[in-house]
């Protein structure tokens, strides 16, 4: 599956485009009818052990729940059903590791997470519920592909946009060469906006730049070009106010969000970019090995046009901070040929012309 989107905000372009990416009407399989009777066994003998409250919207999860719910209610197997559901689900082969279903330990956990009041604590007739309702199926879709603690927001990294403002006022030649921007492992497209708001603030004439957003998950792609977030309306709402004025002006008609590695190596005859950030991966949850690192740091640099500039910046945590401290990623970028320039949040890095 190509997964390419072009920003729209269209009730009739979304909703085709969202059929390209999960199934819609009624799902029933019999082999899923199958694993899902023998949940629901499964949760019978749970709720008959179980000396605690079912997990219900705002219950506080303790030590204890997890202890008895992983005892009885394991969650490795409540995920090996919902990944069967997801196959049927989904009209392209989807990476679970990252999503709630592994990353959660328990099934309160998953529940407390996913954020969705309608849930049901008995995995099996929230399953049986996702099967027949579709737009309840869609809403749980985006809750476990985009779950709401990781929400973007704009102008989260507004030293890079002042940096970014002062180096398109040097650049003079911009407005007759064009420009190219890369948003590397652009979630759900904040900060490729706010590119966009920058550079036509710049003057930079439409027809001459070009902005890509990129990241591994059809959702967060599918989100950024649509502003849909059905399992979070404010969140929507938000999203809508901030782009639309861009949708009015036509400035966003040379942004295109597109499946792609940030590890990938530049093809041959590929065009090179002159602006790509890359902002809350590199040393965080996804990338902190310095193997990983490296890949992607070597191969942003390798997608640079020669006098371009790479952006990288984070808002994580102090413990990831140790895991991959910041002067690791300051050194990846001299090691791959790039020069660091002076920014007052994370690191900008420019690699010299011949």
């Amino acid at each position: 599956m190509r997964i390419l989107y072009r920003p729209s905000l269209s009730p009739e372009a979304t909703r085709e485009e969202l059929s390209r990416l999960v199934a819609f009407g009624s799902i029933r399989n019999q082999v899923l009818d199958r694993v899902i009777s023998r949940l629901e066994e499964r949760f019978r003998a749970y709720c008959s052990c179980y000396p605690l409250g079912l997990w219900a919207p705002g219950l506080r999860v303790t030590n204890e729940m997890r202890a008895v719910t992983e005892l009885y209610l394991p969650m490795a197997e409540i995920s090996t059903v919902f990944r069967r559901f997801l196959s049927l689900a989904l009209r392209y082969e989807s990476a679970t590791e990252t999503t709630l279903l592994q990353t959660c330990a328990t099934w309160p956990d998953f529940l407390q997470r996913l954020r969705l009041d309608e849930v049901s604590a008995n995995p099996a007739l929230l399953l049986k519920r996702l099967i027949v309702d579709e737009e309840f199926r869609i809403r749980f879709l985006f809750a476990l592909f985009l779950p709401r603690q990781h929400g973007g927001s704009f102008l989260r990294y507004p030293d890079q946009i002042s940096f970014l403002e002062r180096l398109l006022a040097r650049r003079r030649d911009i407005p007759l060469c064009g420009i190219r921007c890369l948003d590397a492992a652009c979630g759900t497209g904040e900060g490729t906006y706010d590119l966009a708001v920058l550079l036509q603030k710049s003057g930079i004439p439409s027809p001459g730049r070009l902005i890509h957003g990129c990241s591994i998950e059809p959702f967060e792609l599918f989100a950024a070009a649509h502003g849909y977030f059905p399992h979070d309306p404010d969140r929507e709402r938000q999203f809508r106010v901030m782009t639309e004025p861009l949708f009015i002006i036509g400035a966003t008609e040379r942004i295109v969000f597109s499946w792609d590695d940030v590890t990938r190596a530049t093809s041959r005859g590929e065009e090179p970019y002159d602006i790509i950030l890359c902002n809350g991966l590199l040393g965080g949850p996804f990338f902190h090995g310095e193997e990983e690192m490296t890949a992607a740091v070597t191969a942003l640099a390798g997608r640079l046009a020669p006098g371009g500039v790479l952006l990288v910046s984070d808002r994580f945590h102090g413990g990831w901070k140790r895991v991959a401290p910041p002067s690791l990623l300051g050194d990846l970028l001299k090691r791959s040929g790039l020069v660091l320039l002076t920014i007052t949040d994370g690191f900008a890095a420019e690699k010299k012309r011949p």
